[in-house]
């Protein structure tokens, strides 16, 4: 597929998609007689696709009148007005009708997911800064890759190619465990861009510039700070380190760049590393939550990890159509046997081990089991201190929460048993009413629909406990099989 003739006028005129529960909610919010506008913002904050659109055309809309351009969402959708929006959104392109391929669909969701965790992180920073007038930043972030989704619209090939460069360089840069180092650009994702646009005859800066005007926002994918003097200097420090966290931890949340990342945002938050951390991580496991129903789209659920260097790449090269072999993981494969050999007796500081880690073969085969037949919920239960113990990832095919937030274990002694013995149990019709009376009172309601319990150990050292929920008969047999791989 090769981008089309004069591409940079074909994005103008043509606006990207967005997905179907965007588009539904919003023509939902405009089918009342008076739209509610701030219902409406939330939609399109959701979307870089939507609000790029509502941006684009309120700003056009006032430069033509000589007037100001819009500085957020709100504003935008003021000025243009309802009989706009119900014109206008209803007919934006919908994603799952205009990417039919699987991969490229979801090269373009995770781009997506990128924009709108710069977005989040953005705005959680500012306003731990106490900040009020974050609007405009935040919907800068939201924008900021605008030329990635038009290339996994229009040239899928251009895109894979410009990520698989991009993550290489982030996983050469993880590799380099020098305390206190500058964080480099080298792993920038625009810079990739640059690179395969530049192949391509395209001008990216000069492209990025005409986004940048039309929209009035620093949308720049490439440049490592924004060129339009309404953010302050400390706006744009901070949406580039948002930008740069939300692309780094797609690798994990315990390597090198992250740590180094993490104490930059502490110096511009004005905390220390572990507050600035705890912030991060928090509104990180809120937006994993809240996006849970969409394939690819949060790397938050990678915080079920223990900072013990198990690193754990997400998406998988083969989401995106990469080649494995060519930056499958923190240690590649083309890797010579001599330097994996020397590399994997040796962890470093930082906790990065080369090759196949715990981390990595746990996200390969809960990605399995959800594949599964009868699998309707899978959750990860730390081990347990004192009487509780804690989820720490959950994944529900339906959207549905049964299995609990927390196992008191003083009502489970079942659960101690199969720790003690690293045995898998699975609980079915057949044994359940034999059972019930050891399991937690709230595991009953899963129980009733099946449940396999498996402890879960590195080196014979138990490091979590697996709940499957849903399976029955021969499909918990094939649960266990997957588990017995691992």
């Amino acid at each position: 597929m090769t981008l089309p003739e004069n591409w940079s006028e074909y994005l103008l005129d043509h606006p990207l998609p967005v997905r179907r529960e965007i588009h539904q909610g919003m023509c939902r919010e405009l089918l009342n007689e008076s739209p509610d506008f701030p219902r409406l913002v939330g939609w399109l904050r959701r979307d870089p696709a939507a609000a790029s659109m509502v941006l684009g055309a309120a700003a056009s809309g006032q430069r033509k009148r000589e007037r100001s351009v819009p500085h957020n969402l709100e504003h935008a959708l003021s000025l243009l007005g309802s009989n706009w929006a119900r014109n206008q959104l209803p007919q934006l392109p919908i994603l799952e009708n205009t990417l039919t391929e699987e991969v490229q669909r979801a090269g373009y969701l995770a781009a997506s997911s990128r924009a709108i965790r710069a977005a989040r992180l953005t705005e959680t920073w500012l306003i731990e800064r106490r900040e009020t007038g974050y609007e405009m930043v935040t919907v800068a972030a939201l924008l900021h890759n605008l030329v990635e989704l038009a290339l996994w619209r229009d040239a899928p090939e251009l895109a894979r190619q410009a990520l698989a460069i991009a993550r290489k360089h982030l996983i050469d840069s993880s590799r380099e465990q020098v305390d206190g180092s500058k964080i480099e650009p080298c792993f920038s994702l625009g810079r990739a861009f640059d690179v395969v646009l530049d192949q391509a005859g395209i001008d990216m800066s000069g492209l990025e510039t005409a986004l940048t005007e039309r929209y009035y926002l620093p949308v720049m994918l490439l440049a490592e700070e924004a060129t339009i003097p309404v953010l302050g200097a400390h706006h744009q420090s901070i949406l580039v380190l948002a930008r740069r966290l939300a692309f780094a931890s797609e690798f994990g949340w315990y390597h090198a760049v992250i740590q180094r990342l993490t104490v930059t945002i502490a110096e511009q938050l004005h905390r220390s590393p572990q507050a600035a951390w705890r912030v991060t991580v928090k509104k990180t496991l809120a937006d994993a939550r809240e996006f849970a129903q969409i394939p690819l789209y949060h790397p938050g659920h990678m915080l079920v990890q223990q900072a013990d260097g198990r690193d754990l790449l997400w998406p998988l090269t083969a989401d995106y159509g990469l080649d494995d072999d060519d930056n499958g993981c923190h240690a590649t494969s083309s890797a010579t046997d001599s330097a994996s050999d020397t590399a994997s007796a040796k962890t470093t500081a930082t906790g990065i081990t080369p090759g196949t880690t715990p981390g990595r073969q746990l996200g390969d085969t809960i990605r399995q089991l959800s594949r599964l037949a009868g699998v309707e919920e899978i959750a990860l239960y730390e081990n347990g201190e004192d009487s509780l113990s804690k989820r720490r990832f959950h994944w529900s095919r339906s959207g549905d929460v049964t299995l609990p937030e927390q196992l008191a274990l003083r009502q489970f002694p079942l659960l101690s048993r199969l720790q003690s013995r690293l045995e898998t149990l699975g609980i079915d019709a057949q044994n359940r009413e034999r059972l019930t009376p050891h399991l937690a009172p709230n595991l009953d309601q899963a129980a009733r629909s099946g449940l396999v319990i498996a402890p879960l150990a590195v080196d014979g050292t138990l490091i979590s406990t697996l709940f499957v929920r849903g399976p029955q008969g021969e499909q918990q047999q094939e649960v266990m099989a997957a588990l017995d791989q691992t």
